[in-house]
């Protein structure tokens, strides 16, 4: 005769979208991070133009300047915060020179930033 369970299975759906949770905001601050870390350095608007939105992308360009990009970071983190299980969340750069910087035509990224980004991030969390 089968043996019953030692807990209700139902308790384990809850345990299950929490870590789901907490692994998709730990990725997206690593990707940011790498993001805003590998961002090419002029006047710091490209850096300050990294933006992060939940369940849609969002079009807009900043005037931010931040060559540093703790801004920006503290900025993304604020949203990927309020990150809920199985949300996506967008990281992006809408300057009309974003798409070339990305295709290499930077001296400081010479092979673009997202998905350079992408790709280490994605093969740490494998």
């Amino acid at each position: 005769m089968a043996q019953g369970w030692d807990f209700d299975p139902s308790t384990f759906v809850g345990k299950v979208e929490e870590d789901v949770g907490k692994h998709l905001r730990i990725i997206s601050m690593a990707l940011l991070a790498d993001i805003v870390g590998r961002s090419p350095v002029d006047t710091g608007r490209f850096k300050g133009n990294n933006q992060v939105s939940i369940g849609a992308p969002d079009y807009s360009q900043l005037e931010a300047l931040d060559p540093e990009g703790g801004l920006t970071i503290q900025r993304g983190a604020a949203v990927i915060a309020k990150g809920k299980p199985f949300s996506v969340i967008y990281i992006q750069n809408n300057l009309p020179y974003a798409e070339p910087l990305e295709n290499g035509h930077s001296k400081q990224a010479p092979t673009g930033v997202y998905a350079n980004s992408f790709h280490g991030v994605s093969q740490a969390y494998k």
